[in-house]
């Protein structure tokens, strides 16, 4: 479905009683980033803040979270109807990843409606939070789609990184080598050149949603898969000092550019990130130098919360879940690996654990499944779980029960692949693993879980020559049948 702007976004969840506005007066210190956390943790609606401390007069004084933070607005803000499953949701991404809409480019837009340049840049003029009593800054980047250009193939991408308020005029940020943006600023590197960046802040939900994926987007770019998301052209204006392009509706756009010099890098760090644990050290970091803001006027700020834990959720978890589980089963068929029936990623794990299920037709098709998947450089799928068509991997008893006793070890149902590439805020790697700036990206031992059907276990004669015997929870259909009938005689 698609919206306008943010603003259609946030008059949709006015009309569906889906958004609380705050009016009473909230710090931007840690109050805002509490309040976002209860509203969570219970799985309330969206948040529109309107009276923020120290922003009564700013340029922006208005601040919106958690427009998908529920799988409801999740749908709303796909077009689906509102009760639709995860399994359907799924299949939706999946379908749009492959028939991305070319985006139009005009113009100009409302996001020019104020433009400031130079000394006047103040990124203290937007009331971005303090989220997490021990993070390194106020996180400016959280729900950010961050522009880039590939400076050889001139292709677009949009990804969110997150980056933090250093002085007024700069943004440090974590944007790891391995990751879209970062194979741009290395090539920029190569050259001795600075590159170009803009960050947009507060558009249709559905450039968040991609932009926080890792979508493959061969010979086009994220603004195109939103638009098949949102099943229109994304509208889209020229910066105002690069050929980056970004959209004509967006509230903010920051300009800037990424110096190659290390010693132009400033400190960023920790964060509390997706894994639920403060991440990524305090060290320098590429370093977004602001040339220029353009914005709507009265603009809306646009971030969120990171982080989950066990009864601890996120915003975004609600929607990656569904779009990494679209993108990672349209790289399995793209590459050619056959019968792949479903692919679940659980929210709270964000990625890290996946589920696989086939339809297995020759012995090694799991381990296929995982090889697959680990050739890529996305940072997803340290641990596989792949199950037969019988299992549904949206049912966590059906799975713990496929590995309880589908997997034996002695027989080579679980595969360990090391030094692979992996997820730099992973806690559980010791800190040198961690060096993506000293090594590229993180190293991870990923895991494959095989809970198919071993083919290699003998047939049992007495049970029909099949691999495994029969259910002994299922009831014999006729006395099923006869129960059924007498059912009230035995007093239920």
């Amino acid at each position: 479905m698609a919206f306008q702007d943010l603003r259609a976004w946030i008059s949709l969840l006015d009309g569906e009683g889906e958004i609380q506005r705050i009016k009473a007066k909230v710090d931007w210190n840690l109050e805002l980033g509490a309040v976002f956390r209860k509203v969570l943790n219970a799985h309330g609606p969206a948040l529109l803040f309107e009276n923020i401390k120290d922003h009564e007069t700013t340029w922006c004084r208005k601040f919106f979270c958690n427009g998908l933070g529920s799988r409801k607005r999740v749908n709303l803000a796909l077009g689906l109807a509102p009760d639709t499953g995860y399994r359907e949701i799924v299949q939706y991404i999946k379908r749009c990843l492959a028939k991305p809409i070319p985006s139009a480019i005009i113009p100009t837009g409302p996001v020019k409606e104020n433009i400031v340049r130079g000394k006047e840049v103040d990124l203290f003029q937007f009331p971005v939070p303090k989220w997490h009593h021990l993070d390194g800054g106020r996180y400016i980047n959280t729900a950010a789609s961050i522009v880039t250009r590939d400076p050889e193939t001139a292709q677009l991408n949009a990804g969110t990184y997150r980056g933090m308020i250093g002085k007024k005029d700069t943004i440090p940020s974590l944007i790891v080598p391995g990751q879209h943006g970062g194979i741009h600023l290395s090539k920029y590197k190569a050259r001795g050149e600075p590159a170009p960046v803009a960050v947009v802040y507060g558009w249709d939900p559905a450039l968040f949603m991609v932009a926080s994926t890792p979508v493959r987007h061969k010979g086009c770019s994220e603004y195109e898969i939103a638009g098949s998301l949102r099943g229109k052209p994304v509208e889209l204006v020229k910066c105002e000092t690069s050929d980056l392009l970004v959209p004509a509706t967006a509230e903010i756009v920051v300009e800037g550019k990424i110096s190659p010099n290390p010693e132009e890098y400033e400190m960023e760090g920790p964060f509390g990130e997706y894994t639920g644990y403060y991440g990524g050290m305090k060290s320098p970091k590429p370093t977004i130098k602001v040339e220029c803001i353009t914005f709507r006027n009265d603009p809306i700020f646009r971030g969120t919360l990171e982080g989950t834990s066990p009864g601890r959720w996120a915003e975004d978890v609600y929607f990656v879940c569904a779009s990494f589980s679209a993108v990672c089963w349209q790289l399995l068929d793209d590459i050619g690996v056959p019968n792949v029936t479903g692919v679940w990623i659980p929210p709270v794990t964000n990625s890290t654990n996946m589920r696989v299920q086939i339809k297995k037709i020759y012995r090694g098709h799991a381990k296929q499944v995982a090889n697959a998947l680990w050739g890529t450089n996305f940072y997803f799928a340290k641990n596989v779980i792949v199950v037969d068509e019988d299992i549904d991997i949206y049912d966590d008893e059906a799975v713990e029960w496929a590995l309880a006793y589908r997997t034996n070890a002695a027989m080579g149902d679980f595969a360990f692949f090391p030094g692979t590439i992996g997820a730099n805020l992973d806690p559980s790697l010791p800190l040198a693993d961690r060096d993506v700036y000293k090594y590229g990206a993180a190293k991870w031992t990923r895991v494959l879980m095989d809970a198919t059907i071993n083919w290699e276990l003998e047939p049992e004669p007495q049970f029909g020559g099949k691999r495994y015997p029969p259910l002994s929870t299922d009831v014999d259909p006729e006395v099923a049948g006869l129960v059924e009938k007498r059912w009230k005689e035995y007093g239920f």
